[in-house]
């Protein structure tokens, strides 16, 4: 009956950590101001939520460096699983407020919880222990199931999380990308090898923190090349640190035996892209390099990726009947994107961006990179088939700029 088809929201990548600086509005503080909206639209019936990807960021916790474990060792190996264990231990308890609210609406019965996995929290599905801590901190039981995609046919949605259509973060089998590698040995590892270098205490060395917020990935080298330019002060050890952490990744094992399965002759493949970018990232380039350079290659990178993941979302469309809308997160950005129609009606794929910190690099007149810091907040809403008001679904995205003294966020309370 079509009076049942109950609210249905979809989130992605909230990126809960045990240990990374967090947002200027905690997730708590975030959680509530999202249920003052979905109190009112869900009438009497339970509300659907549907995580899609990244609720937790296990890939690039500073606790790795902890241990000789990596998060893109074999994801069931011992010392693997007890660490991802150990890291949504302390997220949960860091996050207490957040979790505390998600379960007082399932156990009132006005919420019902899905989880859709994705490229940073992947490691739950060979962690029973933690899976089952996660259930009972969200559900205040032991039934939540983690998916890799999920169809809701009475809304015609399709969901599972967008790195499978990024070849660095494409996981299949469920093993460890590049991307992983990307975000242990070089975007944690360079904030702490910094410290090294120059004290924990340096001034601005806390903002370095920031390059987790990046996004996308591949604008990594052209934010160090900022920052060293913003704090001149710290131009020489930062681009003394960025080269070594460069020459570090690139030596990595994982490393050189993925560039080699990516190597094809006479043409520029993902590995020769991303090799390039690294090396004119180095040394002297991040003082006197050419920015336009960087700007041009990273280009290249993202015009490979921009349009994959709505192109695969129109591909699974034609290939699933009865579907009309695809969800995905991953990519920070949130979009909308119609891909036609199917039985008269629009096609459409979203996007669900993220509820963390960004900072998205743009472009100047010159055509120097150029980043804006910001903390996201999206979410998308299928309505119900008697909704009063007659809507199909509902887009929310936006954006808080904090003051400069309020810019970095302070870790939430663990009381919450």
């Amino acid at each position: 009956m079509g009076g049942e088809r109950p609210l249905l929201i979809f989130v992605s990548d909230i990126h809960l950590t045990d240990r990374l600086h967090g947002n200027a509005v905690s997730k708590a503080d975030q959680f509530a101001r999202f249920w003052q909206r979905i109190a009112v639209a869900r009438g009497k019936r339970p509300a659907e939520l549907c995580i899609v990807g990244d609720l937790f960021d296990l890939v690039r916790s500073p606790s790795w460096f902890e241990g000789r474990n990596r998060p893109y060792h074999g994801a069931s190996t011992n010392g693997v699983v007890r660490n991802v264990e150990k890291i949504v231990e302390e997220t949960i308890a860091r996050e207490a407020g957040f979790f505390t609210a998600i379960r007082e609406r399932v156990l009132s019965g006005e919420l019902v919880l899905h989880y859709v996995v994705g490229n940073h929290d992947r490691l739950l599905m060979t962690a029973p222990a933690a899976r089952l801590m996660i259930s009972r901190a969200m559900t205040g039981g032991d039934g939540l199931e983690l998916h890799k995609e999920l169809v809701f046919p009475e809304h015609g949605v399709l969901a599972y999380h967008g790195n499978v259509g990024d070849p660095i973060n494409a996981s299949p089998d469920g093993e460890a990308t590049i991307g992983d590698v990307i975000g242990s040995e070089l975007i944690l590892k360079y904030p702490r090898k910094l410290r090294e270098l120059v004290g924990a205490d340096h001034p601005g060395v806390d903002q370095i923190d920031d390059i987790d917020d990046v996004r996308p990935v591949y604008a990594v080298p052209a934010w160090v090349r900022q920052q060293s330019i913003a704090r001149r002060e710290l131009l020489r050890p930062m681009g003394q640190v960025w080269g070594e952490v460069v020459e570090e990744f690139l030596d990595n094992d994982f490393v050189k035996r993925w560039l080699g399965k990516q190597h094809k002759m006479f043409s520029l493949d993902l590995g020769k892209k991303l090799r390039l970018l690294l090396e004119l990232s180095r040394n002297k380039l991040i003082a006197h390099g050419s920015d336009e350079r960087l700007t041009q290659l990273y280009r290249f990178f993202q015009q490979s990726f921009d349009g994959k993941m709505s192109g695969l979302a129109a591909t699974e469309l034609q290939r699933r009947r009865g579907l009309r809308f695809v969800v995905n997160g991953h990519s920070h950005f949130p979009s909308m994107q119609p891909l036609g129609t199917i039985d008269g009606k629009p096609a459409v794929y979203f996007n669900t961006g993220t509820w963390r910190a960004v900072h998205q690099i743009g472009h100047d007149l010159r055509g120097r990179p150029s980043f804006l810091a910001y903390d996201a907040m999206s979410y998308l809403v299928f309505f119900p088939s008697d909704d009063p008001l007659h809507r199909d679904y509902e887009w929310w995205t936006g954006a808080l700029v904090a003051n400069a003294s309020h810019a970095h966020g302070d870790a939430p309370n663990p009381g919450g």
